[in-house]
């Protein structure tokens, strides 16, 4: 049985808007053609029921609400594909908690 490679991340994690951000180390198993959201949500589904990010975009790359920073880049997370190597995932814009946007409604 071939065992799947692991991606290590470290995770921005936020408990409010005025929160202090801490980190996170998540080990997510890779699949061909995995996007960062596919990570986010692989976390949240499979590893940390805590973990909040907003997973209603358009999956295709035009709507933007799903722009994080990855290693220090701003990326649409649906379209951006898991890069080789550890990599670090923080929110690109004002967050409530975690990755959820601050002017949302509900969580």
């Amino acid at each position: 049985m071939t065992r799947q490679p692991l991606v290590t991340c470290r995770v921005a994690r936020k408990a409010s808007a005025a929160g202090e951000v801490t980190f996170a180390t998540y080990e997510v198993p890779y699949g061909d053609g995995m996007t960062v959201l596919d990570l986010m949500r692989y976390i949240a589904d499979e590893l940390d029921g805590t973990f909040a990010f907003y997973d209603h975009a358009c999956k295709r790359g035009f709507c933007g609400s799903c722009l994080v920073k990855v290693n220090g880049k701003n990326v649409l997370s649906c379209r951006m594909l898991v890069p080789e190597g550890p990599l670090c995932i923080e929110p690109a814009m004002e967050t409530a908690k975690d990755f959820w946007p601050a002017d949302s409604d509900s969580q």
